[in-house]
């Protein structure tokens, strides 16, 4: 069944985006005119060994994805198209990573789960941005090391979970980043040893320096000078107001970088983490509310990724890196692609049935209720107000330095929602531990 559910996920996206491309007009799709070039260049520098050329190519980016998408545009740019053989490689992987969500959520509760395997073919947000270069690919990686770092006692199992957590960050850096927070995360909860969550997150880190423009002085400067250009300011969503002269942006881009960046015009609607907002509720009624811990760790570490990732989101900054004093936020929708996937194994696992390994921390359970939250509204302006958020924007460049009462009310909304998305994070937050220290109080009264 799950060979099944694989190609059928495998079937629409290549209709969607290969052929015959039902896509292609009504939805947006990003790099096609980059990736191929990118692609076909890294294959013909290894051809001919010319290791300068090859440096060049992509200063900054990790070359897995380049380098796969090279091959297929090679193989298969003459017969169907190069910008279809390039979207290969993504779509494929976005269709394969039903195998590792199954993994997940067999090893933790084998009831139902084929669950998250059917979200992960059918979402139409991520079949949309399957089309994606690097994301789908790393994504693919990432849920596979986290399917092998649940049994990360077994030697087999940590040595396959470090080489596709590797995987992962030789396809985008963002998967780097994934994987240390992840690490991080399983060591202070203690889930892994110190020794190891090391060697999870140093090994990956290492194998960048694969990177072709790590290799000389001259293209290591420009990578990392490029990256820094866009990745130049921690806590983005929590400073970058302040920084652009707006701090009464704050509430809105704390919902956008947990979940509403994902808006944006013909974007088709993300149902993951719209079905987990669903069995969260459907939990919390039954009084049977949990987070299985290890998805949960992989989960919250993926949306918290997003969330810290220090880009400049919130102001124009591709002329020199320039910060003018504008709310121009850049999210591309698809940087949310990444968490979908592990959001759909909890969804998965959730409708199973209770577990008694369930997540007592804020740390990890504010991240993925805030994230389900938010996703009613991201599905309605996905489905037909992708404006809302635009207004205000054009709202908060008209109170810059002024009191006026379109400011005050667009403040006073989004910080309403802020707060009343945090008092029921808390109340979800306080139901698991509730729920779970009632059976102690019972069995401590019964001795």
């Amino acid at each position: 069944m799950l060979g099944v559910i694989v190609i059928l996920g495998f079937a629409i996206r290549f209709s969607v985006w290969v052929y015959p491309m039902y896509g292609a007009q009504g939805l947006i799709i990003f790099d096609t005119g980059a990736y191929p070039i990118f692609g076909l260049s890294y294959i013909q520098a290894l051809t001919s060994m010319n290791l300068s050329a090859l440096a060049r190519i992509n200063v900054g980016v990790p070359p897995l994805g380049m380098l796969l998408t090279g091959l297929t545009t090679q193989a298969f740019g003459q017969h169907i198209g190069p910008i279809q053989a390039s979207l290969i490689p993504p779509i494929t992987a976005s269709a394969l990573t039903a195998i590792p969500a199954y993994m997940i959520a067999k090893k933790i509760h084998p009831k139902h789960s084929l669950i998250p395997s059917i979200i992960v073919a059918m979402d139409p947000f991520l079949i949309q941005f399957s089309a994606t270069y690097l994301d789908s690919i790393g994504t693919l990686f990432a849920l596979t090391s986290v399917a092998f770092a649940i049994n990360h006692s077994d030697r087999r199992s940590f040595i396959l979970a470090v080489l596709f957590a590797s995987l992962a960050a030789l396809s985008k850096l963002t998967f780097a980043v994934f994987i240390a927070v992840y690490g991080i995360l399983l060591v202070l909860l203690r889930q892994m040893s110190l020794k190891r969550g090391a060697v999870y997150i140093l090994v990956p880190a290492a194998s960048l320096f694969l990177s072709p423009w790590a290799w000389t002085p001259t293209t290591l400067q420009e990578g990392v000078t490029g990256n820094i250009q866009f990745n130049n300011l921690p806590l983005s969503p929590l400073l970058g107001p302040f920084a652009i002269g707006i701090p009464q942006s704050l509430p809105w881009y704390i919902l956008s970088y947990f979940g509403l960046g994902q808006v944006f015009w013909n974007t088709l609607p993300f149902i993951s983490p719209l079905i987990l907002l669903f069995m969260i509720v459907y939990r919390f009624f039954k009084r049977e509310l949990y987070l299985p811990l290890m998805p949960s760790i992989a989960t919250s570490a993926m949306i918290l990724t997003i969330f810290l990732l220090p880009r400049n989101y919130w102001t124009y900054s591709w002329a020199g890196g320039a910060v003018q004093g504008i709310l121009s936020r850049q999210f591309y929708p698809y940087y949310f692609y990444p968490t979908g996937p592990f959001i759909a194994v909890l969804a998965g696992i959730l409708l199973s049935g209770r577990h008694d390994n369930s997540v007592k921390s804020r740390l990890l359970s504010y991240p993925i209720f805030m994230a389900a939250l938010v996703s009613p509204m991201a599905v309605i302006m996905n489905l037909g107000l992708p404006y809302w958020d635009f207004i205000f924007t054009i709202i908060y460049n008209l109170t810059a330095g002024q009191f006026i009462l379109e400011g005050i009310i667009a403040t006073l909304i989004t910080t309403a929602m802020l707060v009343v998305l945090l008092l029921v994070t808390e109340k979800l937050y306080r139901s698991i531990t509730a729920e779970f220290m009632e059976p102690r109080k019972q069995q401590t009264a019964g001795q």
